[in-house]
């Protein structure tokens, strides 16, 4: 008995540091890369639209039947990325995740959307920040994220697989780092941030927070706290966080409602449409397509402008528009709702 009863600590002991080397984590990163976070909302916008979904019936839409195990990896993946959020047990996307799944490949706008979700896991940000778009090689990069930010070897490889994936995927080999706005500051106790250019007074800005675009338009800055921790916009008299601040250009110009622009005349049969060499920049401006401009006056300071370019070509076209619409006033309503003061109590 004396010998069994002196061998149980030595046991536990054993059984706790085998229990400590089986739950070593790498620090938080996507359990997928964006390239394949991009296609699962899609199949989810694909199956639901714009509107939020129960999550069982969403993560069947992934392609899970239990939320557990890999499916919640994914889904706190597509939370790191910023593509959706998660209200009253129902899933639905964000701002961010609109963009990318409803605007054309080739918009700015969604361009931007998938590069900033790039930069969205903290993890990511750091080594961007690190190595800029030219990333070491395979070796070296495992022998940092082991060594110095304490990574699982096991996962390793699967991590620097998914996040050169998505270095290619965003384009930011292409576009720079710089493109990003993402910089390296650090504060007095030395710990990393993710910031960018601050506004001042006059700039115009939009607020995200949690990869969502809180503001339909870009606002002016018209007043910061003392401690310049909060900025108050135009039009509202409640504080947001610089820090979730970037700068933008306006998007919305003052103007009178005017008719829309008539057509120019057709020149006569006798005269060629685009003119002739020896008069610069006008081939260009023949060759570009036909601008139509809608401006409405709403209320106060609100106003209105769009732009079409060129003729609709199919129904599709038209379809489409009306989503985008749709989506600006849905992001009018969110605007609203967020600027209500809380009731006092």
């Amino acid at each position: 008995m004396a010998e069994t009863t002196a061998q149980q600590p030595i046991n536990s002991e054993a059984k706790a540091t085998e229990t400590t080397k089986s739950r070593h984590r790498s620090p938080n990163y996507p359990g997928v890369g964006l390239r394949g976070a991009v296609a699962k909302i899609v199949a989810l916008y694909k199956a639901d639209g714009l509107a939020a979904a129960p999550k069982d019936a969403a993560l069947r839409h992934f392609g899970y039947s239990n939320p557990h195990g890999e499916a919640g990896r994914l889904l706190s993946a597509l939370r790191s990325f910023g593509l959706i959020e998660e209200i009253n047990d129902r899933i639905k996307l964000t701002q961010r995740g609109v963009d990318i799944v409803v605007r054309p490949e080739t918009d700015p706008q969604r361009m931007s959307a998938i590069r900033k979700a790039a930069f969205s896991p903290q993890v990511y940000a750091d080594l961007l920040k690190e190595y800029g778009s030219v990333l070491p090689s395979d070796t070296t990069l495992k022998s940092e994220l082991i060594a110095v930010r304490k990574f699982n070897p096991k996962a390793v490889d699967e991590f620097v697989r998914d996040f050169r994936d998505t270095v290619k995927f965003a384009g930011i080999s292409e576009y720079g780092v710089v493109e990003s706005k993402v910089k390296d500051t650090k504060d007095d106790s030395g710990e990393g941030d993710q910031a960018h250019e601050p506004p001042k007074i006059g700039d115009f800005v939009q607020w995200e927070s949690n990869g969502i675009l809180k503001l339909p338009v870009p606002r002016r800055v018209r007043a910061f706290s003392d401690d310049g921790e909060w900025a108050f916009l135009e039009g509202s008299d409640t504080g947001v966080p610089t820090k979730e601040l970037t700068l933008e250009s306006p998007l919305i110009e003052k103007t009178a409602v005017q008719p829309p622009a008539a057509p120019p005349p057709a020149p006569p049969a006798s005269q060629p449409s685009i003119p002739q060499k020896g008069e610069p920049g006008d081939i260009l401006k023949a060759l570009a397509p036909k601008m139509r401009t809608y401006n409405w006056a709403l209320s106060g300071d609100f106003s209105a402008k769009l732009e079409l370019y060129g003729e609709a070509q199919t129904a599709e076209d038209l379809d489409a528009l009306a989503d985008y619409v749709e989506i600006t006033i849905k992001a009018l309503k969110r605007s609203l709702k967020a600027t209500v003061p809380p009731p006092t109590q």
